[in-house]
């Protein structure tokens, strides 16, 4: 009896979550995994609305050539939308560390220094900073809360840092202050290519706009000028 009591006992533990997702589940934000995407929705939707409008089965085959188009069309935005996410945190970021260093740098735990660093930024990235002060604050273990962090690729830099200063004991306002910096030079640099690619774009249609003009102001004038010119 003892031995079915413990192989039954060590097949449960085989069939637990893995520690990481457990601790995932306890540090890092919940996200509602029952929520359908919203270009799923919209790929349901549209065969049930031309359902009701054209008929059957004329709407079911309208609806259905038209669901990929709107779950691509939803897409689109969706991506659209993290994107400019992805773009207003990396432009407050840096800022935001130099409030967490000075607080650091006063003594004050990371916790306390991000969720000071909140109040003092707009969102996205404010309330990002609060929740995860939040984590922190109630957290046993930080280096668990960092980790559940790095899948966010605006704060995945953050995260590395905190974390690395947790596990090696240098000092974490010097670390962050170096990714802040960092943050920076990667955001002109950023800034210097998207200028490049401007003056690339913008070569074709000037030269759609000024070639028709050179022709007509100076080829044009010097071809009617030489048949003038000439003696029959």
């Amino acid at each position: 009896m003892t031995a079915a009591l413990l192989a039954a006992l060590a097949v449960w533990c085989q069939m637990l979550p893995p520690t990481t997702r457990r601790v995932r589940a306890l540090y890092v934000a919940a996200r509602d995994a029952r929520r359908p995407a919203p270009a799923t929705l919209a790929a349901v939707a549209v065969p049930l609305a031309t359902l009701v409008l054209l008929g059957w089965p004329a709407g079911l085959l309208v609806g259905l050539a038209l669901a990929p188009v709107a779950h691509a069309a939803v897409a689109r935005l969706e991506s659209a939308a993290a994107r400019e996410r992805s773009a207003k945190i990396s432009a407050q970021l840096p800022v935001a560390l130099d409030l967490a260093v000075a607080t650091l740098e006063v003594g004050r735990p990371p916790a306390e220094a991000l969720a000071l660093a909140a109040q003092a930024t707009p969102d996205p990235l404010g309330s990002e900073l609060t929740q995860l002060a939040s984590r922190l604050a109630i957290a046993g273990d930080p280096i668990a809360v960092w980790t559940g962090v790095l899948d966010d690729p605006g704060l995945a830099p953050v995260a590395r840092a905190f974390r690395r200063a947790e596990t090696s004991g240098m000092p974490v306002a010097e670390i962050i202050a170096g990714v802040a910096d960092e943050l920076r030079r990667e955001r002109r640099g950023r800034r210097r290519d998207d200028s490049r690619k401007v003056a690339v774009r913008t070569a074709a249609p000037l030269g759609v706009c000024f070639l028709p003009a050179f022709f007509l102001i100076g080829i044009v004038p010097t071809i009617l000028g030489a048949f003038r010119s000439l003696t029959f």
